[in-house]
């Protein structure tokens, strides 16, 4: 999407997702008193980012199949490789200190990371040198996916048939999660594309043109009870996306899709907002370099680190949200050297002057 003609709101939504991204990840997964709440951000994060996914996504009606699937793997695939590839080395150097810091395997195989970094899923853990990208193997098959959708479900009762059957096909893959991993992030097309499909029906039925004031109050409210319903009788376990673990999945999809409702109705009341719009245009990059910062903060600062996963809930979530902070202030002066050298690293391409963004 060319810059200046993005919908200010949208980056704005897009700069509270990533924001809460960066925060769930910044919470220590051990944390002693926080972790309460790093299970509540695991649980609206991903659906958020996605349902805006879905809101800008736009085929050209000129575009082919093959030129879309060109544009997409050089925005999505290739920095996912080149990062997938790279922050191979200092997991090579620190990696069983920091993993074992942070409460996961500290077990690590070369030649398998390399096998999983080609096969583009990241569960179990799978892309454990920067966990985060599994999310751009899933959006690009999502995407890939939807093309279809988009060029030929045009009238608006198939679209809604094509969106219910979208959840009956996720909850059917749910079934079999733990059964079959499919490459390139497949089985999130798959399970959580009804995110995806729920924003782009936002964005093709004009709902917020067109839907009056006090209906789209009274919607907000309800949405916000039934999230705050569905996340209470689904918070026993944790949902962990990147592991197609949903726990009760029509509870998990209404927590998603009344959550992203939410935060982009706050998004619009707040409209303009240059450090949540700085965020949500630099979402690639924050996604790419943010977990580095925070793996550092979380395991080689000592005391510091200590104090993270255990000290009192306020100390614990403050200190998170300042390494969140720190983390996502590097990685867009980090974004911003390379959209300088080598804007496809990230995602960008120049055309006429201009950076391109996803």
């Amino acid at each position: 999407m060319v810059q200046g003609k993005r919908l200010k709101y949208i980056d704005v939504a897009r700069g509270i997702a990533m924001g809460l991204i960066v925060f769930s990840h910044a919470i220590s997964a051990t944390s002693v008193h926080a972790y309460p709440v790093y299970r509540f951000l695991f649980f609206i994060n991903v659906p958020i980012f996605f349902v805006l996914s879905g809101f800008t996504f736009r085929v050209k009606p000129e575009e082919t199949f093959w030129q879309f699937f060109k544009n997409k793997f050089l925005r999505i695939i290739l920095p996912y490789f080149v990062w997938a590839l790279v922050f191979l080395i200092p997991y090579l150097v620190f990696g069983g200190e920091i993993i074992e810091k942070v409460g996961q395997s500290s077990s690590f195989d070369f030649w398998q990371q390399i096998g999983n970094v080609f096969y583009g899923n990241g569960v179990n853990n799978a892309l454990k040198q920067n966990g985060p990208l599994w999310f751009l193997p899933a959006l690009f098959a999502t995407e890939m996916l939807f093309y279809f959708v988009v060029r030929f479900v045009k009238d608006w009762k198939w679209q809604t048939l094509v969106f219910v059957m979208t959840i009956l096909v996720g909850y059917l893959c749910t079934l079999f999660a733990d059964k079959f991993y499919l490459p390139w992030g497949i089985n999130s097309a798959l399970t959580i594309g009804v995110f995806f499909y729920f924003g782009y029906l936002l964005k093709e039925w004009k709902v917020f043109e067109k839907m009056p004031l006090k209906l789209n109050l009274m919607i907000t409210i309800l949405t916000l009870v039934l999230c705050g319903v569905a996340m209470h009788f689904n918070a026993h376990e944790n949902v962990v996306w990147a592991d197609y673990q949903y726990r009760n999945y029509l509870l998990t999809i209404i927590a998603g899709l009344t959550s992203a409702w939410v935060i982009i109705q706050i998004s619009r009341l707040i409209n303009k907002n240059r450090i949540l719009e700085c965020v949500g245009i630099n979402t690639m990059a924050i996604l790419i370099f943010h977990k580095i910062v925070i793996v550092v903060a979380q395991t080689k600062l000592g005391g510091f680190s200590e104090m993270m996963v255990d000290s009192n809930l306020f100390l614990e979530l403050v200190l998170s949200f300042a390494v969140g902070v720190i983390a996502t202030a590097v990685s867009i002066i980090v974004g911003a050297i390379f959209r300088k050298v080598c804007p496809f690293l990230i995602g960008e391409k120049r055309k006429k002057g201009e950076i391109l963004r996803n």
